[in-house]
């Protein structure tokens, strides 16, 4: 790890040289500048299950920089394939980490997949920045071979969690959207996938109980746009939460199209069918006892 956090709150008043020998750096970087570390939420818009059936409601990620050091890596929740081991994902057999990969390496991808990734500056104070970057370092070491949660180690809800633990004892003052306070976390999931029944019907199945104790809004931000929408409506000091960046991935929003042969249809069909054999059951039994 390249950066110290231990002795700030002692060093205000100190020159950039006598807190770095304090720290020992034994150099005139000052740590504390505005762009020593820049922190961005990088949000890639949702795809269908063709390129990755995990990123149907989108994805969210860290980039942190250091140009000073020439560092600059995307932290990420990244999990082994559910396509073609459905089984295994029922039954919690597949794995999970946090990753730090460069930048230009990891949106690659995404290149490929023609799938846009947003960036957006977080407004973070330089210690809660160097904070953040600590502390992903540590999950990035020790969460590497964890059984798949996507509830408990989201995307979504870990970012905020992370970058709330680094603003200590600063606060985001949040504005919650209504949706948060009317809707249960479970109506805001069937809104995300309402374009993909059938994952939303797995979806029901293996994470509808615990979500039904997911009552404050904060719990309820599962998704990666909702992370986007409620903090580009929230406050750090006073400030925006958030700042648009640009795109580090360019490209058109992937149209999904909702299929008719819904578990709903797929239902109605099993009843029809099911009807049916009763009556010829019924029929064949009838003319036998005549």
């Amino acid at each position: 790890m390249i950066l110290s956090v231990s002795l700030w709150g002692q060093e205000e008043s100190l020159s950039v040289t006598e807190r770095n020998a304090q720290q020992g750096f034994n150099d005139t970087i000052d740590r504390l500048a505005p762009d020593f570390v820049l922190v961005s939420l990088c949000i890639a818009d949702p795809t269908d299950q063709s390129q990755d059936y995990l990123g149907m409601a989108g994805h969210a990620f860290l980039r942190l920089q250091c140009s000073t050091f020439d560092l600059d890596y995307c932290f990420s929740y990244e999990s082994e394939k559910i396509k073609g081991q459905l089984w295994d994902y029922i039954t919690g057999k597949l794995k999970m980490g946090m990753f730090a990969i460069p930048t230009d390496e990891y949106i690659e991808d995404y290149r490929v997949w023609q799938r846009a990734v947003h960036e957006y500056r977080i407004n973070m104070p330089p210690e809660a920045e160097q904070r953040l970057w600590e502390q992903m370092d540590n999950h990035m070491m020790s969460e590497k071979d964890m059984q798949m949660n996507l509830l408990k180690f989201g995307c979504t809800n870990t970012l905020m969690r992370y970058v709330d633990k680094a603003l200590l004892p600063d606060t985001i003052a949040y504005k919650w959207p209504e949706k948060f306070y009317t809707q249960s976390a479970m109506e805001i999931a069937e809104n995300h996938f309402a374009n993909y029944p059938w994952t939303l019907l797995g979806f029901r199945l293996t994470n509808g109980n615990e979500m039904r104790h997911f009552t404050t809004p904060k719990q309820k931000v599962i998704f990666p746009t909702d992370l986007l929408e409620v903090w580009s409506q929230s406050t750090i000091n006073g400030e925006p939460v958030l700042t648009y960046v640009g795109d580090l991935v360019e490209a058109e929003p992937v149209l999904a199209e909702k299929t008719r042969f819904t578990p709903t249809v797929c239902g109605i069909l099993a009843c029809v069918l099911l009807a049916g054999v009763i009556v010829v059951v019924v029929v064949r039994k009838c003319r036998k006892e005549q």
